[in-house]
């Protein structure tokens, strides 16, 4: 790599090693200040004009889009329109994100350091293009609340903005595809891309010459009902969470049925037989691939009594219906992985704890999970088209994006979807302690400690957000403390109150908390005065996730902005990532609590065994990701070959 001057910026693109700020970043914020010192003398009317006569400069002259003295003006003009409009200054840190973002890397930015309005500089900037901007967020509330702030200061550019949500019809999507930015959840992005190649993939197809006879004739073409445009620019919220985390699974467009009709008996009898298997002598269980194989004598056993009525009626293979069933009993727990609503099987995002009551499971498991809960089965979908996030967002010309976790992801980010990790220092330290975690035997004593450790915080005036990792963890430590007597509210995706009411309210004096996940991420928890006083936000951790980065999201929504704050982890020998990657922890709690006697707690810490157990899961979850990559490049070229035979 040739010798860089310090003077240059991450505009150059060539700092895909670089994780800091450079010296020529900040005097492009000096630049950026004077110049939008200059236009709060202008008029509105000409600050307008100026960014038209900018606009025209792009798309007629060819004005380079990253030329410094392009996003200089931009940025100026976005820093002086939202002045106007909202009254809010740009922290220099801020610039720096939408620096960041411009130049297609990913920002870590940390949680409070105001994101939204960061995105707004690099969207005003591709919006000049005239090519099409994508705010991607992780959930549809997050980008009605973002476009609505942001709304403001685009229609004072002359930008024009818009929200795609899943209930829109056709003609309402396309035109909201065709403003210079549009908001909406990056699965919604993703699906609409999926559409559309459906669509050209379904289009008529014509004779050779055909197209320019009709053209000739001035007749419509078979052209094609596509709602997007080419993918220019994307700029996605929550990056390492829909890059890494929800990477894992492809974006799966289904719809119809795949001839595979829901047959209630063949699912019961599967589970009946399911229930007589035992593990070792009928199947083996790998609980960290959650998968389920028959052995040799669980084949003679599941198919010895099998009916001939049912054998008839088999749509697969009868080992794969049972396997399901299994599947079902061992790996699927109601209020963790799915809830029951009005009689029906709504899956829980275990990323953000949200339901989603569009998503279904595949290959007949989401059946079996029906059956066992006793709610009318559904017919399967038919998988119409599939794509990973991996090869889907290279289909844009640029891809950007901002977390406050990515750092510890940055190889996977670059290897995947060539995304350096630029580290944004706060605007104003933080302020958070961390309290020695605390390791207790079962989850029974763990749930006690955490609600008297609650109880007693917001009797000095202190609010506590309590993290817990599913619905029924939420609702057990409510009931520990409507036991106590002890007001709180719960946010875990069942309930019907406002998520953004009940998380942005969590700042109160006294005020607990419980919340399943990252349920409420994104909003912006405000500290009162008397809740400062008496300690800030603490922020209590029921149960480690797979990722530290997830445990650092939770975490950070405390001590924002120089704001006072503390978090604490409790863990248990119970806990999932325990039971499920490292039983033999697990024995070692117990017998240090049996030592102490003391309410199930431990006599010692376990941070270091903890710390490299979460090592050891993330690597084996990327090695997953990369199969899954490798995977679909393989069937993408074969798919390739095939079509140029043919």
């Amino acid at each position: 790599m040739p010798q860089l001057s310090p003077h240059q910026s991450m505009l150059d693109r060539i700092w895909q090693r670089q994780r800091q700020p450079r010296r020529g970043d900040y005097e492009l914020v000096d630049r950026i200040r004077d110049r939008a010192d200059q236009l709060s003398q202008l008029p509105n009317d000409q600050v307008r004009s100026s960014f038209q006569t900018l606009k025209e400069a792009v798309q007629t002259a060819h004005l380079a889009i990253l030329d410094h003295t392009t996003i200089v003006e931009s940025f100026a003009l976005t820093t002086d329109a939202l002045r106007r409009t909202s009254g809010k200054i740009y922290y220099d840190v801020q610039l720096l994100g939408g620096l960041v973002l411009a130049s297609g890397g990913i920002a870590e930015m940390q949680t409070g350091e105001g994101k939204t309005i960061t995105c707004g500089l690099p969207s005003a900037l591709y919006g000049l293009t005239g090519k099409g901007v994508h705010v991607a967020t992780t959930n549809a509330y997050l980008a009605a609340r973002d476009h609505e702030e942001m709304l403001p200061v685009f229609d004072f550019l002359g930008l024009s903005s818009d929200l795609v949500f899943s209930e829109q019809d056709f003609p309402a999507k396309r035109a909201a595809y065709q403003k210079d930015i549009t908001f909406g959840t990056g699965y919604e992005f993703g699906f609409d891309f999926l559409r559309d190649q459906l669509a050209m993939r379904n289009r008529p197809h014509q004779k050779l010459g055909s197209r320019f006879i009709t053209t000739l004739r001035g007749l419509p073409s078979a052209v094609a009902r596509t709602m997007q445009r080419p993918l220019h620019f994307a700029i996605v919220d929550e990056a390492d969470s829909v890059l890494i985390d929800e990477a894992a699974t492809p974006l799966i467009l289904s719809g119809g049925k795949n001839g595979v009709a829901a047959d209630r008996q063949l699912y019961l009898w599967a589970m009946q037989i399911a229930e007589n298997l035992t593990e070792t002598t009928h199947f083996e269980i790998d609980s960290v691939k959650e998968s389920i194989s028959i052995n040799d004598t669980g084949w003679t056993t599941i198919h010895q009594y099998l009916p001939s009525d049912i054998q008839a009626r088999l749509q697969r293979p009868w080992s794969l219906y049972v396997e399901q069933a299994l599947r079902a009993k061992h790996f699927f727990t109601r209020d963790t992985d799915y809830v029951v609503n009005d009689g029906e099987i709504v899956i829980v995002d275990q990323n953000t704890g949200r339901l989603h009551e569009d998503r279904k499971w595949r290959s007949g498991l989401h059946q079996a999970v029906e059956v066992r809960e006793g709610c009318h089965l559904t017919d399967e979908r038919e998988i119409e088209a599939r794509i990973t996030r991996q090869r889907y967002f290279k289909f844009y010309d640029t891809v950007a994006g901002m977390t406050g976790t990515a750092t510890g992801n940055e190889a996977e980010l670059l290897e995947f979807y060539q995304l350096p990790v630029v580290k944004i220092p706060r605007n104003k330290p933080s302020l958070r302690k961390t309290v020695p975690a605390r390791y207790f035997a079962d989850a029974t004593s763990k749930y006690l400690a955490i609600a008297e450790d609650a109880t007693i915080r917001s009797l000095t005036g202190q609010p506590v957000l309590i993290g817990t990792r599913t619905i029924n963890q939420s609702r057990e430590i409510s009931s520990l403390l409507r036991a106590k007597k002890v007001e709180h509210v719960i946010l875990n995706g069942v309930q019907d109150l406002s998520e953004s009411l009940v998380i942005g309210q969590a700042g109160q004096p006294g005020r607990i908390t419980i919340a399943t996940n990252m349920a409420g991420r994104g909003t912006d928890i405000k500290m009162s005065d008397d809740a400062k006083l008496a300690g800030g936000l603490h922020v209590a951790v029921v149960e480690h996730q797979q990722s530290p980065r997830v445990d650092r999201q939770l975490i950070g929504r405390s001590a924002r902005q120089s704001d006072p704050g503390s978090c604490q982890f409790f863990v248990c020998a119970e806990d999932e990532i325990i039971q499920r990657y490292e039983p033999s922890l697990g024995e070692a709690m117990q017998k240090s609590a049996q030592r102490h006697n003391n309410k199930g707690e431990c006599d010692r810490r376990f941070d270091k065994e903890i710390q490299l157990l979460q090592q050891r899961i993330e690597r084996l979850n990327f090695e997953a990701r990369r199969s899954m990559v490798i995977h679909d490049n393989w069937i993408e070229s074969v798919q390739e070959t095939v079509a140029k035979l043919a």
